[in-house]
């Protein structure tokens, strides 16, 4: 529990630091440690999160059900390292060098982006979902496609990020997305999204009768997730954090100043996450579609530094909503580190797989012994 504390109180402390204004130069040598400490951090992880059995049983050769990128990728690294850890690592490393660069030259606040993307993405496209944080790091990388609108170009781009991820084909919207509407759509959208979340079984019955106008492939999964567990309605005791997460993206939607193209894409972005959060409220594997929009929606969150309140001083402001919106965004991973409730999916403790933290280069044996989600 001690190194969860440790990795979230630097990056919470330099957030704060950079709001408070940090020179570049120093903010921009604080970047590239953080940067360095989550790829070690993550990359390096063993048997902690989710998806390493799986994952595992792919490298090796016994199971071959995924897509054909990363069982190509799988069978390389085999050949060249024959090393699991070595794919961990570099699948690690890649999607945070292709996000930190976007965040680089984007995010007005860097270190805040990042910090607000570890909050969400720690223990799902981080600690888990190799294939799919691969899949967001290809587009992130060719993000400027978007910018410079080069359609054909960014469809060449999901067509390869499909071959590790089927998803990224939902990423399409992005392109799109470089425009301003106005605020009054977005708005709306959010709003009526979210009258799934207060009947979710609706969301469930208008998938299933759609499914079998979609290819094979997707109306096949599409039935068997609705029939699954991972159809769930995702349980938000009150709901008092949810709807406290959407009124501060409403906030960022209304009042930030959409002055340029740019600018209204990481807040539509941040707009479409909103969106398919409600979906996922009532049907949880629709959250998995999240994370494409959430890793550019960051910046928008950043954004909230700027925003000018009257009679406050902005230095002051900047301090105040940075502190105050980077410890509510803390909510989700101490949640999921100290929670002890059982999972309806494992029948284990939620943190069960997170806490202890075990790392490959050196463990006990009771690490070896940690059991994934599937068994």
């Amino acid at each position: 529990m001690a190194i969860y504390i440790i990795i979230f109180s630097l990056f919470l402390s330099a957030s704060i630091f950079e709001a408070g204004g940090l020179k570049k130069e120093q903010a921009s040598w604080i970047f590239v440690a953080l940067a360095g400490l989550l790829v070690l951090f993550v990359g390096l992880r063993y048997n902690t999160g989710a998806d390493w059995n799986l994952y595992k049983q792919i490298f090796n050769g016994t199971l071959s059900n995924t897509e054909y990128g990363y069982l190509l990728l799988n069978k390389t690294f085999n050949t060249i390292f024959g090393n699991y850890y070595v794919l961990q690592f570099s699948a690690t490393l890649f999607f945070v060098f292709s996000v930190c660069r976007l965040y680089k030259k984007e995010a007005p606040y860097p270190i805040a982006a990042l910090t607000l993307l570890m909050c969400f993405m720690l223990f799902n496209i981080l600690m888990a979902q190799i294939r799919q944080s691969i899949s967001i790091g290809i587009i992130v990388l060719f993000s400027n496609y978007i910018f410079e609108r080069k359609p054909i170009r960014f469809l060449l781009v999901i067509f390869v990020a499909s071959f590790f991820h089927t998803s990224a084909i939902t990423a399409i919207p992005l392109y799109f997305l470089y425009k301003n509407y106005g605020k009054a759509l977005p708005v709306v959208l959010i709003l009526v999204a979210n009258i799934f979340y207060f009947y979710p079984e609706s969301l469930k019955t208008i998938v299933l009768q759609i499914a079998p106008i979609l290819p094979e492939d997707f109306s096949t999964k599409a039935v068997l997730y609705m029939e699954s567990l991972f159809a769930q309605k995702v349980q938000f005791n009150t709901g008092l954090f949810y709807l406290s997460q959407l009124a501060i993206i409403l906030l960022i939607v209304l009042f930030v100043k959409t002055n340029n193209n740019k600018t209204a894409f990481f807040v539509n972005s941040l707009a479409m996450f909103a969106i398919i959060k409600a979906f996922s409220s009532s049907v949880y594997i629709l959250g998995r579609l999240e994370s494409y929009y959430l890793v550019y929606g960051v910046v928008a969150f950043t954004y909230i530094w700027d925003l000018k309140i009257k009679q406050i001083q902005l230095s002051s402001s900047k301090l105040v909503f940075a502190t105050i919106l980077l410890l509510f965004f803390c909510v989700l991973p101490v949640r999921d580190i100290t929670s002890t409730k059982i999972s309806n999916l494992t029948n284990r403790p939620v943190n069960y797989g997170l806490s202890p933290y075990y790392n490959c280069i050196s463990h006990p044996p009771k690490a070896t012994l940690r059991k994934d989600w599937n068994q």
